[in-house]
């Protein structure tokens, strides 16, 4: 398909900057899409600074603040804030739906969109929406919503990126607890729960702990900062979180069990612990408290534990693979239109 342009097509990569998720997903996606095509990606300069973005993908400062807000209080002109000085041939939307109104060549990057989350159904999204239906989304195959299952063709995909070349560890008793990075509501109970972790007898068990609730004294009790990076993960038997799709790739392509709560959360948080349960790839508990209790019960079963290390290596991962493949299938099909 390459050989049918007059220039190497430019691609845009739009990466929502609602938690970090979002934008991970993007740079695992736009280090493989650089092999065969300009690529920006576009979104907090700030927040991908975090990740290791290809020194060939160009990266563009873009975000647009107070986005769930925006969408509440029905403001009907979100796709106007689109107005980019540079052209692509291709524009990649994780997770913007409202780009489809501002440039006619792009592809939603999307497992469910904020305005089903937030009940938010004005003419607007149902424009934004009618202008989607004329392409497929690009979806992960175990993670999309039943509102996008239901109303919009589906172009599923694997995780993004590798599973762990790792062999299951029988030494790693780590147990992180995460609350996600978009935002918090029930700060109360979760600084109970920090204490009852305290009062815990156990100390054999090291616990890496959400860094906005960590503080030093804590380092008595056998509680680290999380650091997300490959030295914690490295330390992981088990992860209680938010289950945010970017979370749970980032546990299960290390093989790390899967323990998600879901006490106060919206139905994306709901639909996708229903998904990890259904898939035997986790356990949802609707309380912190439970989670943890489970949590030290189990961590020393390496039987429980390797079982759930193998189910999450038999997912279909590199993902990216088939995010090129399908936009030059659209390509092919005119589905999409060729630069000039």
């Amino acid at each position: 398909m390459q050989s049918k342009f007059k220039h190497k097509m430019k691609i845009a990569i739009i990466a929502s900057n609602n938690g970090l998720g979002h934008i991970r997903r993007c740079v695992l996606l736009a280090n493989r899409l650089i092999r065969k095509f300009n690529v920006t990606i576009l979104c907090s300069s700030e927040k991908i600074a975090k990740f290791k973005p290809s020194k060939s993908v160009k990266i563009k400062n873009f975000e647009i603040k107070s986005y769930k807000k925006k969408i509440l209080k029905k403001r009907n002109n979100i796709h106007k804030l689109f107005n980019l000085k540079e052209k692509f041939d291709l524009y990649l939307s994780d997770n913007y739906p409202e780009i489809a109104l501002k440039e006619e060549n792009s592809l939603m990057l999307s497992n469910f969109f904020w305005h089903d989350i937030l009940k938010v159904n004005t003419l607007y999204y149902k424009n934004v929406e009618k202008k989607i239906k004329n392409r497929p989304i690009i979806a992960n195959y175990l993670f999309v919503s039943k509102y996008i299952q239901k109303n919009f063709k589906i172009k599923p995909v694997g995780f993004y990126g590798n599973f762990t070349r790792k062999p299951f560890n029988a030494s790693k008793n780590g147990i992180l607890i995460s609350f996600g990075t978009a935002e918090m509501t029930n700060k109360k109970n979760i600084l109970r729960f920090i204490n009852q972790i305290k009062n815990q007898k156990r100390r054999d068990i090291p616990i890496f702990l959400e860094p906005r609730f960590y503080k030093a004294e804590l380092r008595k009790y056998n509680v680290f900062r999380a650091t997300y990076d490959e030295k914690m993960y490295n330390k992981l038997a088990i992860a209680i979180i938010k289950p945010g799709l970017g979370t749970i790739r980032d546990c299960l392509s290390r093989g790390i069990t899967v323990f998600t709560y879901t006490r106060g959360s919206n139905k994306e948080f709901y639909y996708n612990a229903r998904t990890l349960e259904k898939n035997h790839l986790g356990i949802n508990f609707f309380y912190l408290t439970s989670a943890i209790k489970f949590a030290y019960s189990i961590v020393k079963q390496k039987k429980f534990l390797k079982e759930k290390f193998y189910l999450a290596k038999k997912l279909k991962w590199n993902g990216e693979y088939e995010v090129i493949k399908i936009i030059e299938e659209l390509f092919n099909n005119k589905i999409l239109l060729l630069p000039k």
